[in-house]
């Protein structure tokens, strides 16, 4: 009896009063997705229009939306800007008002949910009054009442399953997969090449994958990504870089050094005879640089460097993005230490990569260890969590100390023009450790076969000129 003195009083199918809705809620999420460009990556797959009861809340979020799509953060101006293009009556001073007066929050997620809750609610009092209506008049049908609400009912769950899929639809894309790579030419890989075979044998560096490159100060964290990243582009694929510690010149002048041979010093601050400068325009010529990015407006916090790389997505099709380091990006996360900070970053930077299908590879720092100097993924500055959150994690060794050797199997392998990489945790191209050729005045990494690292053992002299020199295949 009290439950039914409740539902009279709400009596929820009185046009007048409208379904259930709460403006309030919706100005709060409004304003919080204006003032945070990771909010509504974290709930774009619950807001949808729908689930703004009030009509010029619903055109902010229309507008919001355009500009996220389109790589932008959607702040008061834009936002603004957009509602004009739109046709909208909307003005910048109630755009500038809502955010202003209205509540933000650091976790957006229960509140997008409450107005997905109420969505479907409406839905339901929708169909429930026109069923109402329509059981009243005497000229429709009961069969076809029952049938058409049933129908809406089934289609209202039916939208909310979209995101699920069967193991029977998963097979098939599993199926076109494998006829895929079964049609590869031999020595193509699914995945973007990389140029170095023990990572390209299992599929190079594949859609939705992060991958970490740790190394101590000094070792070459970032020439080996820029390697990576120079070998994606020869092969077609466009790439975004994104470095906390270099401007997009200096990391250019490495390239050119890395291309041409001629020290990164050099090319930076010394004067060059005409036959260098011709030199490395004729190697930078056979090289696509419209096909790597640089954002350094982005480089300042993880949020806009999120932002900028699914700009770089829409706008360029970028395959892949290289994130210059972990340990200096900034969270506006308030109480964070570094350890958490770190993690945030590692696992927005994966699920960025699994959302947009592409790779990312993020350079790490690792602690030193004294007393045992070979790399191990426990020395992952910051944050444990880093290797939870990679696919991949490749750790370079270069001993400082020349009596050094490298760790079995490569004992004998001299340590001088090479460098170790050990893949330290594969979850497509496996574990284990190769050596590679690094040429440090040019700070560039590249691949050896066996032939040529016994070659670089042997301790014959080899004269200039003879062919056996060529075999080493050296870049320049």
């Amino acid at each position: 009896m009290e439950q039914a003195k409740k539902l009279e009083m709400i009596n929820p199918l009185d046009p007048e009063k409208g379904p259930i809705h709460n403006t309030e809620i919706e100005r709060t999420v409004l304003a919080t997705l204006m003032n945070s460009s990771q909010a509504l990556a974290e709930t774009n797959d619950i807001l949808t229009p729908e689930c703004f009861y009030d009509n010029a809340n619903r055109e902010i979020f229309n507008a919001i939306r355009t500009l996220y799509n389109q790589g932008q953060f959607p702040d008061m101006m834009l936002v603004s800007s957009e509602l004009g293009k739109m046709g909208s009556t909307i003005t910048a001073i109630d755009v500038t008002e809502l955010c202003v007066n209205s509540t933000q929050v650091m976790d957006l997620h229960p509140h997008a949910l409450i107005l997905k809750d109420y969505s479907l609610r409406r839905k339901l009092w929708e169909t429930a009054y026109t069923m109402m209506c329509q059981a009243a008049n005497e000229t429709f049908d009961l069969s076809s009442i029952h049938q058409e609400a049933k129908e809406k009912i089934d289609s209202l769950y039916d939208s909310e399953r979209t995101e699920l899929v069967t193991l029977q639809s998963t097979y098939n894309e599993l199926q076109h997969h494998m006829l895929l790579n079964r049609s590869l030419p031999e020595g193509e890989t699914f995945g973007t090449k990389t140029g170095f075979p023990d990572i390209d044998k299992n599929g190079g560096l594949c859609g939705g994958d992060l991958n970490i490159v740790g190394a101590e100060t000094s070792q070459g964290k970032t020439a080996f990504a820029t390697a990576l990243s120079m070998s994606a582009i020869e092969n077609g694929d466009g790439v975004a870089f994104y470095s906390m510690e270099m401007t997009a010149l200096q990391l250019t002048a490495r390239i050119a050094a890395m291309r041409s041979g001629i020290p990164s010093s050099r090319i930076m601050f010394q004067k060059l005879s005409i036959e260098e400068i011709y030199h490395i325009d004729h190697c930078m010529e056979n090289f696509d640089t419209s096909k790597m990015y640089f954002d350094e407006r982005s480089t300042t916090s993880l949020d806009s460097t999120l932002l900028s790389i699914r700009s770089m997505k829409m706008k360029h099709n970028i395959k892949g993005a290289v994130v210059d380091y972990l340990q200096l990006m900034n969270t506006k996360e308030i109480g964070m230490n570094r350890e958490q900070a770190t993690a945030r970053c590692a696992r927005d930077l994966k699920n960025l990569a699994k959302e947009l299908d592409i790779w990312i590879i993020a350079i790490s720092q690792l602690s030193r260890n004294q007393q045992s100097p070979v790399p191990s993924m426990s020395r992952l500055r910051d944050s444990g969590q880093i290797e939870e959150a990679a696919d991949n994690i490749f750790l370079i060794y270069r001993p400082r100390d020349t009596k050094n050797n490298y760790p079995e199997p490569f004992v004998d392998i001299p340590t001088e023009g090479t460098a170790m990489v050990i893949i330290g945790k594969g979850r497509h191209v496996g574990t284990g450790q190769f050596i590679c050729g690094f040429k440090p005045e040019n700070t560039l990494f590249y691949p050896m076969n066996e032939y040529q690292l016994g070659l670089l053992n042997s301790p014959m002299i080899i004269p200039d000129g003879d062919k056996r020199c060529e075999d080493l295949d050296m870049p320049f």
